[in-house]
């Protein structure tokens, strides 16, 4: 297996393994992010309404919403693609293909 077919029991932050497969193989790491953000604040509400559900003491629902849309969905580092490594790294991986045969 190379990493890049479906098993069934992909795991990550959906309940769905075909989602977490969909996560790791095809976004890339600044969708992983945004995606990744977006399970988390939906997490965060649902287990604000349990508590409160609960009787817990909980911040209020303003509170909770102005804390989640304070974070920032863009990624914490910018992802520079560097294609002259890039192209370089390709060239030495097909030299030590051709020099194997």
């Amino acid at each position: 297996m190379n990493g890049s077919e479906f098993t069934g029991n992909e795991t990550g932050p959906y309940e769905n393994p075909e989602d977490n497969f969909h996560y790791h193989n095809h976004l890339n790491p600044a969708q992983q992010h945004i995606a990744w953000i977006h399970q988390w604040k939906i997490q965060h509400w649902e287990i604000h309404q349990a508590c409160k559900d609960l009787g817990q003491d909980t911040p209020t629902d303003e509170y909770v919403k102005g804390f989640m849309d304070g974070l920032s969905m863009t990624p914490p580092r910018s992802i520079s693609l560097n294609t002259y490594e890039m192209e370089a790294g390709a060239d030495e991986f097909v030299s030590k293909i051709m020099c194997s045969n």
